[in-house]
């Protein structure tokens, strides 16, 4: 253990006075010696790298015996079923062999359906007709809408919630 260390600077003087001058050797102040043992430190970090590499090769020996031993298990008796599989295809769904080219294509048919004419059900009459054209139909024409049946009870009105009115407030719904 280190001796107690008096303060360098003091040099007996007094309080409040400051010491300008270089610093003497005083025989009462010590110092540590001996912080650290590098041969003790060194000795640690090479038997680490030792019993590090020492495992590595443990492991690959272990792994290496494993191998063999269930290669001389197997060796007499080949499983049948697996020899005579062939590899097939996986089963559905499988991946895109183009997926740039298919979306290419998907979308082309998609937008010739959205711009064209056909038949959806000619039993029915029902047709398909061009999106541009259903928009601006829908907005000359307007969407259908169904009476509320709150506005049946009052005449065409319904109640609409208000902060002074307590929520009593009637408003005629437009048809």
């Amino acid at each position: 253990m280190a001796e107690i260390t008096k303060n360098p600077n003091d040099h007996g003087k007094k309080p409040g006075e400051h010491a300008h001058e270089p610093h003497e050797h005083d025989s009462q102040v010590a110092f540590e010696r001996k912080d650290v043992n590098v041969f003790q430190i060194t000795a640690f970090g090479i038997g680490l790298l030792l019993a590090c590499i020492v495992v590595v090769f443990a492991m690959w020996a272990m792994f290496d015996f494993f191998f063999h031993r269930e290669d001389a298990k197997n060796a007499d008796n080949p499983n049948a079923l697996m020899m005579n599989q062939r590899p097939s295809k996986p089963p559905e769904p499988r991946l895109q062999a183009e997926p740039r080219v298919e979306l290419k294509d998907m979308r082309a048919d998609e937008d010739a359906i959205l711009s064209s004419y056909g038949w959806l059900d000619p039993n029915k009459g029902t047709v398909r007709i061009p999106i541009e054209l259903a928009i601006d139909m829908v907005a000359k024409k307007g969407l259908p809408s169904k009476p509320s049946p709150t506005g049946l009870d009052n005449d065409g009105f319904r109640m609409i919630p208000e902060d002074s009115s307590g929520g009593k407030t009637l408003e005629k719904i437009s048809q």
